[in-house]
């Protein structure tokens, strides 16, 4: 039988991880449930995969607050779904005093998305080609969380559903940033466009919707 390695690699790991999530203990699931990060891949509604943890990342989410296993060495990490989002547990599968060759370790802190600003109502002038702007500006808790943006618009105000993104529509720019900008001469007055913020480790946030109007 296989013995763990001190180097983190799915090639110092076990095979027998894998059945109990019913996969054939071989080398090809091993590698594949090693650093998983793919919702639903072995269970619905969980995020599930085997990860060797040191000391060193072990002090770091110390520091940050942040669930952990109880000890350096392999573990299997457990992310919730749905109802139990951001819901983390560890189960230590062997315990290490140290662990080396750490790089392809991804770290998944939970966290969550403030808006700390909604994106406020705007004009612009259609026949002097204007451009109006909305922006929304966002943190993450614990601190330190990229977050990513898509844009969206509507010109159905009173059906939400409606909404789509602004990636493929003339008239848009700066969809996947913190500021879009709106051609007035090409979008319409009363649409309304709002922000939906993500985050590694965060559900994501929908900002309110703020309306465009055009004058002429």
């Amino acid at each position: 039988m296989a013995q763990w390695g001190n180097t983190d690699d799915a090639a110092n790991s076990v095979f027998w991880a894998v059945e109990q999530y019913k996969k054939k203990a071989n080398s090809a699931n091993r590698d594949a449930f090693f650093g998983n990060t793919t919702a639903n891949a072995y269970f619905d509604g969980i995020t599930v995969g085997q990860y060797g943890v040191d000391t060193a990342e072990i002090r770091a989410s110390r520091a940050a607050r942040e669930p952990r296993p109880a000890h350096a060495g392999y573990v299997i990490r457990t992310e919730g779904q749905g109802g139990r989002s951001g819901r983390v547990s560890y189960e230590v599968l062997v315990a290490s005093g140290s662990l080396t060759g750490d790089a392809e370790d991804t770290s998944f802190p939970d966290r969550l998305i403030v808006i700390n600003t909604q994106p406020a109502a705007a004009s612009a002038n259609s026949s002097n080609n204007q451009v109006a702007t909305f922006t929304v500006a966002t943190s993450t808790v614990p601190s330190g969380g990229t977050v990513t943006f898509l844009w969206q618009y509507t010109t159905d105000p009173g059906n939400t559903a409606s909404f789509a993104t602004t990636a493929a529509v003339s008239g848009f720019s700066g969809q996947t940033t913190n500021t879009l900008s709106v051609s007035a001469n090409t979008i319409s007055d009363g649409t309304l466009v709002r922000v939906v913020v993500s985050s590694t480790g965060a559900d994501s946030v929908t900002s309110s919707a703020a309306e465009l109007t055009v004058t002429s």
